[in-house]
């Protein structure tokens, strides 16, 4: 997890040292793989996919205050928010698994 907080600080243009925001953005980790875990349906996620988690966390801390929002406008400014997972980082993760029966 180190590893993959210390490239979330850097991608974020954080200070590698400063540790004043490690349990948000450790927050934010955690979320991201909870979610891929969800999306792809499985328990456990190889590492080979650890940037993919950092990425997607990226995208939850840079758009945490848009969570809801699908479109967005001010003034003659607007955006508009893919729900879920962005196709992007969808686009690197493993095929959702599908289980059958229970």
């Amino acid at each position: 997890m180190s590893d993959q907080l210390d490239l979330l600080k850097r991608l974020l243009s954080m200070d590698i040292s400063d540790n004043t925001f490690d349990d948000i953005l450790t927050h934010y980790l955690d979320k991201a793989r909870s979610n891929i875990l969800g999306y792809c349906n499985i328990d456990d996620l190889p590492s080979v996919y650890d940037s993919v988690v950092v990425d997607y966390a990226v995208y939850l801390y840079k758009n945490r205050d848009s969570v809801g929002f699908t479109q967005k406008q001010e003034g003659e400014r607007s955006a508009a928010y893919e729900p879920g997972i962005p196709s992007s980082i969808r686009l690197a993760l493993p095929l959702p698994k599908i289980k059958v029966g229970y």
